[in-house]
């Protein structure tokens, strides 16, 4: 059952963007409410999927196809958030192609069985998870807000901006969606690593382990605990924030899919 939701998820997520990608190129209208219906589609489906999933393990995400799953769960109501603030469709012509590829990569990796010991099961462990997870789905938006405003500016001051040009939003605004995300996202990482500290104390006696996926989070802090202080008090905006959005969520990225490679540790994957 958990494949069947899966796969029809994946089905309705590349209905949906390519749905998107159409809007970018036709009159939007139309084709805008059809993505928007197929995404949510997708959504409760892929919620299903994860449902059937947390049901028969019972157990918080423990390894890479499982957190890539959730990871794009989470990616998705982020921006349905996002999409409901600013009330622009658009945005989703970035971020569901993103969800489908990250969705995509879990269902196309082993599913290895990895059995967590009883401490790893509790309440502060799914918080961890929970908080980090919609923390860097934040972060995510952030940076197809980023890329979006990248690409308009590139329009802006070409000689013959296109079609393009009158689809995506005003750089305004996608500056003002990373802004968002980027508020929403930091609190979240912020309570997820508090969280994951505290679990590490309680369950091995010692505040951090020092694993790499543990040490790279920890720089992935302090680099957005960096760029939201430029944003409020330095007034970092427009191309620089933007370009920094997108470094920015490499390192999630690098976090979440290699450091922990390079430093084995505590985490499972």
């Amino acid at each position: 059952m958990e494949l069947t939701f899966t796969y029809l998820a994946l089905l309705f997520y590349l209905s949906a963007s390519l749905a998107y990608m159409g809007s970018l190129a036709a009159r939007p209208g139309k084709l805008l409410k059809v993505a928007g219906i197929l995404a949510r589609a997708g959504f409760v489906l892929h919620t299903g999927a994860l449902a059937v999933h947390l049901y028969q393990q019972g157990r918080p995400p423990a390894n890479l196809a499982d957190w890539l799953a959730f990871y794009a769960w989470a990616t998705v109501a982020v921006y349905l958030v996002t999409e409901a603030h600013y009330e622009s469709k658009v945005i989703g012509s970035f971020a569901i192609p993103l969800v489908l590829l990250l969705l995509g990569a879990s269902a196309a990796l082993p599913k290895t069985i990895e059995t967590l010991s009883p401490p790893l099961k509790h309440f502060g462990v799914w918080m961890h998870v929970i908080l980090t997870l919609l923390g860097n789905a934040a972060f995510a938006l952030a940076c197809c807000g980023a890329v979006m405003f990248l690409v308009q500016e590139w329009l802006l001051k070409s000689k013959h901006p296109g079609v393009l040009f009158e689809r995506l939003p005003s750089l305004k605004l996608l500056d003002d969606l990373s802004y968002f995300s980027l508020v929403l996202g930091f609190p979240l990482l912020t309570l997820g690593l508090l969280s994951g500290v505290l679990v590490s104390y309680s369950v091995w006696g010692s505040f951090l382990s020092w694993d790499g996926r543990q040490i790279w989070s920890s720089i992935t802090w302090v680099f957005y605990a960096a760029l939201l202080h430029g944003r409020l008090a330095g007034g970092w905006r427009g191309r620089k924030a933007a370009i920094l959005s997108i470094i920015g969520f490499c390192g999630v990225a690098f976090a979440s899919l290699a450091a922990n490679l390079i430093i084995r540790g505590t985490h499972a994957f």
